[in-house]
């Protein structure tokens, strides 16, 4: 008779919830020990949130439905590159952030949606529905620098910085590119995890450096093309 291997339980709790689970689970096997009342109770009870602790699985979330808990890395992007255009140009491309899905292909849309508050959509593969987020703008230097960070509460962490600097006064600059996406704590719900695919780091690096071939498109004809042409 062949062995059979029952698969892993699926991760449903995050990992906050793993620490404190192991914690109560060690308080009570102690008092369990230690003080004859309810020994039994507790030291079911102290294997129980051990198991969970250890696990990262609770049976009760899994009957009730709650989505499996997938943890994923965080994206942290660099990039410096030259563009042949004036840093002035290239400034105010990049610093109207409703520009970037003309280039990004993992961006459905960035729209300004009051002051320095925007609102993004990003296209999760496989899916129609997009995953959304907003975020503020947090420090504007003309010509210099702008930075952005997702609002607290978002779905998903972003942040992104991009610095200008003159490479030929006037004629061209370099491109100081920071991008961050990091994961909830114990990343739940496929759509998020879809998000978070291992190609993500990939896609948004080959977006930035798209940056170059749509603003140095002759004639400016990158402004007038529909942002899907760009994927």
């Amino acid at each position: 008779m062949e062995n059979e291997v029952s698969a892993p339980q699926a991760m449903n709790i995050s990992s906050p919830e793993r620490v404190v689970s192991l914690v109560a689970g060690s308080f009570l096997l102690i008092d369990s020990i230690f003080n004859r009342h309810f020994r039994l109770p507790k030291a079911l009870a102290a294997g129980y949130m051990l198991y969970r602790g250890a696990t990262g699985n609770c049976s009760l979330y899994a009957l009730s439905g709650k989505e499996s808990v997938i943890q994923s890395k965080n994206i942290n992007i660099r990039v410096e590159m030259f563009i042949d255009k004036p840093r002035v140009q290239v400034y105010e491309t990049w610093s109207n952030l409703e520009n970037l899905p003309h280039f990004m292909k993992h961006l459905k849309s960035v729209k300004n949606v009051h002051d320095d508050i925007t609102e993004w959509k990003a296209n999760i593969p496989g899916k129609l529905v997009p995953i959304q987020w907003r975020a503020a703008t947090v420090r504007n230097e003309p010509g210099e620098m702008i930075s952005w960070r997702s609002l607290p509460g978002s779905a998903i962490e972003n942040a992104g910085k991009v610095e200008f600097r003159d490479e030929e006064p006037g004629v061209s600059t370099t491109l100081h590119v920071t991008i961050t996406y990091h994961p909830p704590m114990g990343l739940a719900g496929n759509a998020l995890a879809e998000f978070f695919q291992p190609a993500l780091e990939r896609i948004v690096r080959e977006d930035i450096f798209r940056f170059k071939e749509f603003i140095e498109t002759p004639s400016g004809e990158a402004w007038k093309m529909p942002a899907e042409q760009w994927v």
